[in-house]
């Protein structure tokens, strides 16, 4: 282009305006048809739609690929054994003349146990207090040797009685769970969890996928930090958020979450793990990964199921739909 503006010499007329000469201007417009022609045989060679695919026009921030993912589960405690529990705050929240305090309590597992990120949950006495009265309904012989800090009705915002309670907090917890009946109650549980658990399964069964993945997140490191992930509860969270990201086509965190669940499924439903084993084997399939080890994996779990029943393999059923089942069943109890 240079090579042609630098042909075009500028001479001026009698009035001074500029004019090309006749003979630069037949120099310019046969370099100009030149490069018109030379353009038209390009054009010729790129016909056609230039298409990208959809993975190339993924960004690193682009949910699908869910680049960073951690499962908020550890993956590798089967179980918990010597769980402590640390008051590491406590605010007084005040309401006119009136006001309560909330306790922030540290899950603490096993000083063995890898290390992972925090998990805390925030309590009022009311809280406690009325786990000890659950606890006290349904385990009186086991609960008359714990001791529970007594209500009273004035200072009990002071410092000193802050710090006092939370000493009485830890001390509680901790005395729980070294119960093993008091410790896998359903009352303890649901202390930590409240109603995320149960709010979480019904937004399953509702299909409310989106909403129902977040509780399962808040729950999961709690659950595995109080119990290990060998807990069925630990398992089917993260069966759960198997089918929730799947469904969301948020393959990466779908297969991220079924590999922990894989090791996280010691004592698992024969037919849960086939169908979680399957649901694993086409998201490694969707994501270009090796799938070889579990669909021999998966065989044999067939055969053995065949040969035992002598009857033909039956087909895997759904992931979603036996944890389903799993889901309504544990509804109506």
């Amino acid at each position: 282009m240079n090579s042609l503006l630098n042909k075009l010499r500028i001479k001026s007329d009698a009035g001074g305006s500029p004019t090309l000469s006749s003979v630069d201007c037949d120099s310019t417009l046969q370099e100009e048809n030149a490069l018109a022609d030379e353009q038209d045989a390009i054009t010729g060679h790129l016909s056609g739609t230039l298409q990208l695919s959809d993975e190339l026009l993924k960004t690193p921030t682009d949910p699908n690929k869910d680049f960073g993912y951690t499962v908020p589960c550890e993956g590798s405690s089967p179980t918990r054994s010597n769980v402590t529990f640390e008051v590491i705050s406590a605010e007084v929240i005040r309401d006119g003349r009136s006001g309560h305090v909330n306790y922030t309590v540290l899950i603490n597992p096993h000083r063995d146990s890898p290390k992972g990120k925090e998990t805390v949950i925030t309590r009022r006495y009311s809280d406690f207090e009325g786990l000890h009265q659950r606890l006290k309904k349904r385990f009186p012989s086991l609960m008359s040797q714990i001791s529970f800090p007594r209500k009273i009705l004035t200072g009990n915002l002071t410092s000193s009685t802050i710090a006092k309670r939370s000493t009485a907090f830890e001390q509680y917890l901790t005395h729980i769970f070294s119960h093993f009946d008091l410790r896998y109650s359903h009352e303890f549980m649901e202390f930590f969890v409240q109603d995320g658990f149960h709010n979480a399964v019904q937004l399953f069964l509702s299909q409310d996928l989106s909403r129902a993945s977040e509780l399962f997140e808040q729950v999961l490191p709690i659950l595995d930090k109080l119990y290990g992930d060998s807990h069925p509860h630990v398992f089917h969270c993260l069966c759960a958020l198997v089918v929730c990201y799947s469904r969301l086509e948020r393959t990466h965190a779908a297969l991220t979450c079924a590999e922990v669940a894989l090791r996280c499924s010691g004592s698992a439903d024969n037919d849960l793990l086939t169908s979680l084993i399957q649901a694993t084997v086409r998201l490694s399939w969707t994501l270009g990964k090796d799938k070889s080890e579990l669909e021999r994996r998966l065989e044999a779990m067939r055969a053995r199921s065949s040969n035992s029943n002598n009857v033909t393999p039956k087909s895997v059923r759904e992931l979603c739909d036996i944890l389903t089942e799993v889901f309504q069943l544990r509804m109506r109890h």
